[in-house]
């Protein structure tokens, strides 16, 4: 049995190099999507395990609050929310700033579920607390300031970021 020689023929070879130039653009399409579906699912995942562990020691400071079992009900801090001001002129992506905001509320995780009172008096020491240290994320650190502290039942802070080189 004899093969025929296409090789020979122009029309094959062009058929041939179309097929092999379209299974790579294929390929090359079929990285681009996975990359943004796999971009987006970590971005989902690392918000998702940061709500778990707000609301974890949420219930454990509220736990623990209960447990010293003050009959008053003194009005307490339930949350604490974070925002940047500066984040769009410095150009910070989204997960860099979520990354950041969880490492501030794990700093301040003893802070839901104390009283109002005891924690506007140490305001001050909530600010150095923010201020003294140098967050890394993706091998760059940040430095952040806060530019407007509210406390209330939810603790809200403006903080401004400086990259550090």
């Amino acid at each position: 049995m004899h093969i025929p020689p296409y090789y020979q023929r122009t029309e094959w070879k062009r058929f041939f190099a179309g097929l092999a130039f379209g299974a790579i653009i294929g390929y090359l399409f079929f990285l681009f999507i996975h990359g943004q579906l796999q971009e987006q699912y970590t971005k989902e995942h690392i918000e998702l395990s940061s709500k778990l562990n707000e609301v974890e020691d949420k219930y454990e400071a509220l736990l623990k609050n209960q447990q010293s079992g003050s009959d008053t009900k003194p009005l307490s801090v339930t949350d604490i929310k974070v925002a940047y001001t500066n984040a769009k002129k410095l150009e910070v992506d989204l997960l860099t700033q979520h990354q950041l905001t969880s490492m501030v509320k794990d700093q301040l995780s003893s802070i839901p579920g104390k009283d109002l009172v005891t924690v506007a008096s140490q305001s001050d020491l909530i600010v150095t607390t923010i201020e003294s240290k140098n967050y890394v994320v993706d091998d760059l650190s940040y430095e952040l300031k806060v530019s407007k502290l509210i406390i209330s039942e939810v603790i809200q802070f403006e903080l401004e970021i400086k990259i550090l080189r």
